[in-house]
């Protein structure tokens, strides 16, 4: 292991024990406290490869425990729409979120897609900028999040680009624009993005 590679791993193992010194609360077992402390046990123990699989299990721990505070905006009932499922999904550092909301025999898909981590919804925040800006349709604000409103086939659709990185797409066959606008704007939008931040 290149001393760079092992250096990260310490200044790693170093942050998680320092955070787990400082917290005078005792954790159940399984929690993302377990699997990060133990991870900075097994590192002190001089147990690299046992250290740095504790620490990936952590941080899949922290990110589960994240999505779950996000999908609590997913509400069950929305402008009169009862919610579905809800869906999640992560592969490849992207993650998504999916619910299909109804009334009345109508359907509006909304999902949420963006990065798992800081770093890559950086990077989907950024993908999205430059995909949003070859779309053609109309321009405009939802909860002070820039919007794009755009109809193809009897598909109605509005993206609005997250100030936290990602998109949050609502999406019908069987609404017009207005109706989707509708639900975007009564849709907790603000209270996601800086849940996210």
């Amino acid at each position: 292991m290149s001393s760079l590679n092992q250096l990260k791993l310490k200044t790693l193992a170093l942050g998680i024990a320092l955070n787990f010194a400082a917290a005078p609360v005792v954790f159940a077992e399984d929690t993302p406290a377990d699997t990060c402390a133990s991870a900075a046990s097994l590192f002190k123990d001089g147990d690299i490869e046992g250290a740095l699989e504790e620490a990936q299990w952590c941080v899949t721990q922290l990110e589960q425990l994240k999505q779950g505070k996000v999908s609590a905006f997913f509400k069950d009932e929305i402008n009169g729409f009862k919610g579905g499922k809800l869906d999640h999904q992560q592969a490849m550092g992207i993650s998504m979120i999916e619910r299909n909301y109804s009334k009345d025999g109508k359907i509006i898909k909304v999902s949420l897609s963006g990065g798992a981590s800081g770093a890559a919804n950086n990077a989907f925040a950024a993908l999205a900028s430059f995909g949003m800006q070859s779309v053609n349709g109309k321009k405009l604000r939802i909860q002070r999040r820039t919007a794009i409103a755009s109809a193809e086939d009897g598909n109605n659709q509005i993206v609005v680009t997250l100030k936290s990185g990602g998109v949050l797409t609502f999406e019908s066959n069987d609404l017009n624009s207005d109706d989707v606008t509708d639900f975007a704007k009564a849709f907790p939008v603000a209270d996601l993005d800086d849940s996210r931040r």
